[in-house]
């Protein structure tokens, strides 16, 4: 009755409101948009709502599915009934019950919000902690309660879900939302009058909620009505520093919402310097309903910049007239020696940004004209431009050498400076010559050959990625409160259970940021750890095993444990030791690499990886395991020679290093008798194992065709993330087009990417030419042209085929909820992934396996049946790895 009670009277309320309002501002007035301001006090969340939970919950296992409400038909079909009870592994005897929680919702003029939080006081979670670690303060929970729109008529809004990953509103499943509270793509929602009904996934996360005991969840829902055709996100413009009066950079981004239900064309931006020029990179542009987009435009680098910049934006919503928003953004005016912000292309070629700090001027008559790079990565939930991070080097103003903060795309560095962020790492640092051209710099000029690496927190993992996977391009790194692998942060120990193999197939898709595994690639480079011996955050436990890891390889580091200091202090990136590490190796004029008489490679299935002394491993002989390369290296009467015995490589090649001594003159590889001559090699020198396990010069320029496995395309699953323009998103008919438009948002909330949405009828235009990868989304019996002969996954006959490594031919019939994604070759190192389903219930699961959040986990293929909804992991039918020649890897799971 209580429920009953405040629904009419919001209702009633509501309705006089927005009629005094109308009646105040006639249609015409000019003051009607005062009318938002009554209507968005329409809505409202209600003080009541409903959980159910606790439930027990892994690490990052949430995206499989795993919720245990679904082998009862799911959230959506079970009704609130305070008898009932529900089994939980996490409750005294073993099950839970409906309960009642109050909470306090807001209004205000721009529309409803209301903070939930969930904790359950009478479970024992210390002693279970004891047991399980972090690992069993994660937790699940659903929590229903109503959103009221008293409007006479539907209405769109915009819902924005903090900590959210899963939620229901009404009969839309939405799945994404928005776990890390980036806010730069909400959810474009349709409300109809009355009561909406609103559901959400609890979820428990101990790197982004923290570690306290008892554990509690935390989730904010802010909604406001859209009544703007398009909506320009104001903390989505991205805009560089200006330095006497003239922009550091040329890229400028802007990202803009489809706040209708018809697509919307982009025609022109510009500035008020000039409105009749467009500064729009890119050529036509298209929004699908409710999809958010960033705009890359090209500035101009003129003198003259105030305080704030004008811009002019025209669109033409499909089927009607040109319309434009007029809007400005404030400018950042800095010094030149100071740390500011310069923006730059991602690979995927939307506009991203890095915070730059260039050396003094004075510098140049005190060491060489040339400096190299300080690439200082950002901790998780920090964002680079902040003064956080432009302070973060003011105790070492005189420092010799560039400081390069990079982004990585959010404040999550995109997928914790992995694929995603290390790309964006990577083209920071060459952005400096442009910087230097752009801003007329007359100072010390740049070395980029090889950087000097420090992180803190996320940035110390990031700190481990990039040192073991780029070993040639390090001069030393600095490891501050870094954990060493999202594995060994917060453990698996709780996923749904699932036969062993299953298991492998996900921690092997997971070896890559295993940089526990990968220490012997730092053999050789100086490095630095510091960690606080109280440290709660990143326990001083993952320094201390890096560091015996270290050891046990013949490399000891530096090592710098500060009593009674914790995760983060002032000044934690400038203590003495680190300026004393700083000092000692960021030098360009470290010209000489020393090779060790003996070291060894360890090669993870990533094209992340670069070269080890020159030794760059283009293919492993399957993806079931790491490769290793042990180098041998000797001087003989014909010269320096390299004996390399390789396990599980494929093809290889060596590469000329600058300044590299005992260069090799010779190689022998494996058990071959006669070395390969190098003395006159000019370029690469390129070797593939044959079928006889005997090694040859890859002689063919060309080897690299879809056939073969190569280059971006190398990985798991998330190599889909190197794209080299904008997603191309394929929606295989109009009701598939919502979960498109999911992952475009998803795409562009966890990562800042760009998606262009395109129906069917434009598949072949796309996946035949163009620069990048395609994500095609298609239910039930579809043709999909495959451009290699046999690839072994295919759609005929209402079954989906599996063809194994040794030819058996397996087949699974489509059953209601099955659903899967795999990875198909395209010309030019691309990638497509298709995401199928039998039915919608399996297109929408399968779609949870395109990149969000990191440790997912997601091999190359998955086939999963309607049971993975509450078994996660565990309910796929078939799961696995594709090898160099696009076959199943026989380390694969298969019926």
């Amino acid at each position: 009755m209580k429920s009953w009670l405040w629904r009419q009277t919001i209702l009633l309320g509501g309705v006089w409101h927005l009629a005094h309002a109308l009646q105040q501002f006639p249609e015409n007035s000019s003051q009607k948009g005062l009318v938002l301001t009554h209507a968005s006090s329409n809505l409202k969340f209600s003080p009541d709502w409903k959980v159910l939970g606790p439930f027990r919950l892994g690490t990052r296992e949430a995206v499989w599915g795993a919720d245990p409400v679904e082998y009862l038909g799911g959230i959506t079909n079970i009704t609130y009934n305070e008898d009932d009870f529900y089994h939980s592994p996490l409750a005294a005897d073993a099950h839970v019950k409906w309960e009642s929680r109050a909470y306090n919702p807001e209004n205000s003029g721009k529309g409803a919000s209301i903070d939930l939080s969930l904790h359950y006081p009478d479970i024992d979670w210390q002693f279970a902690r004891q047991i399980y670690g972090w690992a069993a303060l994660q937790f699940q929970a659903w929590i229903v309660g109503e959103l009221l729109w008293s409007g006479d008529s539907s209405q769109t809004a915009v819902l924005y879900t903090d900590n959210v990953l899963e939620l229901w509103v009404g009969d839309n499943h939405i799945f994404g939302g928005d776990f890390y509270s980036f806010r730069r793509a909400p959810i474009l929602i349709h409300l109809r009058p009355g009561v909406n009904v609103v559901k959400v996934r609890m979820l428990g996360d101990i790197r982004s909620m923290g570690g306290q005991s008892p554990p509690s969840l935390q989730a904010r829902l802010e909604t406001n009505l859209a009544y703007d055709v398009l909506a320009v996100d104001s903390p989505g413009v991205i805009i560089p520093d200006v330095i006497k009066g003239r922009f550091t950079s040329l890229y400028g981004s802007i990202t803009v919402r489809n706040q209708a239900e018809k697509w919307v064309k982009i025609d022109h931006i510009a500035t008020s310097r000039d409105f009749g020029r467009s500064i729009l990179s890119d050529g036509v542009i298209w929004l699908a309903p409710g999809q958010s987009r960033p705009l890359k435009v090209v500035l101009d680098l003129e003198v003259g910049l105030d305080k704030s910049i004008n811009f002019r934006l025209s669109y033409t919503p499909e089927d009607s007239l040109s319309l434009q928003i007029d809007f400005a953004t404030t400018l950042n005016h800095a010094i030149i020696t100071d740390s500011h912000k310069v923006t730059f292309l991602h690979p995927s070629g939307v506009v991203s940004y890095a915070i730059l700090r260039p050396p003094r001027y004075h510098l140049t008559s005190e060491i060489s004209e040339t400096l190299p790079v300080l690439v200082a990565l950002h901790g998780a939930g920090v964002e680079a431009d902040s003064p956080l991070v432009k302070t973060a080097f003011d105790a070492i103003p005189d420092l010799p050498g560039w400081i390069l903060s990079p982004s990585g795309m959010s404040t999550w560095s995109g997928d914790d400076w992995h694929t995603w962020g290390f790309a964006d790492v990577e083209a920071a640092i060459t952005m400096i010559p442009d910087w230097i051209k752009n801003i007329k710099w007359t100072g010390p000029g740049v070395c980029l050959h090889r950087v000097l690496v420090a992180g803190h927190s996320n940035g110390g993992q990031g700190t481990w990625f990039f040192s073991t996977h780029r070993p040639d391009r390090v001069l030393a790194a600095a490891a501050a409160s870094g954990y060493t692998s999202i594995e060994n942060y917060v453990p698996f120990t709780l996923w749904q259970e699932a036969d062993p193999w299953q298991t492998a197939v996900v921690q092997t898709a997971r070896g890559n940021y295993r940089h526990e595994l990968l220490v012997e690639n730092l053999i050789g480079i100086p490095i630095l750890q510091q960690h606080g011996s109280i440290d709660d955050n990143v326990p001083a436990y993952h320094s201390r095993l890096m560091n015996a890891l270290l050891v046990g390889v013949g490399q000891p580091a530096n090592y710098s444990e500060l009593r009674d200091r914790g995760h983060w202090f002032e000044g934690v990136m400038t203590t003495q030791s680190m300026r004393d590490f700083y000092s000692l190796f960021l030098k360009c004029g470290i010209s000489q690499k020393q090779t060790p008489r003996q070291f060894s490679f360890i090669v993870p299935n990533s094209h992340d990886m670069g070269s080890r002394y020159g030794i760059f491993v283009d293919q492993l002989s399957t993806p079931d395991r790491m490769g290793k390369v042990h180098a041998l290296v000797s001087e003989t009467e014909s010269g320096v020679q390299w004996r390399l015995k390789t396990t599980n490589i494929q093809r290889l090649r060596l590469e000329r290093v600058s300044g590299l001594n005992l260069a090799a003159d010779e190689v022998i590889l494996d058990n071959m008798l006669l070395p390969f001559e190098l003395k006159h090699e000019k370029g690469s020198a390129l070797f593939v194992k044959r079928d006889a396990d005997t090694w040859t010069r890859e002689l063919r320029p060309n080897w690299q065709h879809l056939e073969q496995r190569s280059g971006r395309q190398r990985g798991t699953l998330d190599a889909i993330l190197r794209s080299s323009g904008p997603f191309q998103l394929i929606y295989g008919s109009p009701e598939i087009l919502p979960i498109a438009l999911q992952a475009s948002r998803n795409l562009h909330q966890y990562y800042g990417a760009d998606s262009n949405i395109l129906s069917w009828p434009d598949y072949r235009k796309v996946v035949d030419k163009g620069e990048s990868n395609v994500i095609t989304f298609v239910q039930g019996m579809i043709s999909l042209p495959t451009r290699i002969p046999h690839f072994p996954i295919n759609l005929q006959d209402g079954r989906v085929t599996l063809t194994a490594c040794n030819g058996r031919i397996i087949s699974i019939p489509f059953t209601q909820g099955l659903g899967g994604v795999w990875l198909r070759p395209l010309p030019d190192e691309r990638l497509e992934l298709v995401v199928w389903g039998a039915d919608t219930i399996g297109l929408k699961h399968a779609a949870r396996l395109v990149p969000t959040i990191t440790g997912v986990g997601q091999p190359d293929f998955v086939i999963l049946e309607a049971s993975a909804r509450w078994k996660g992991h565990g309910g796929a039918i078939a799961m696995g790895l594709f090898d160099y020649g696009w076959r199943i890897s026989p380390g694969s799971y298969l019926p």
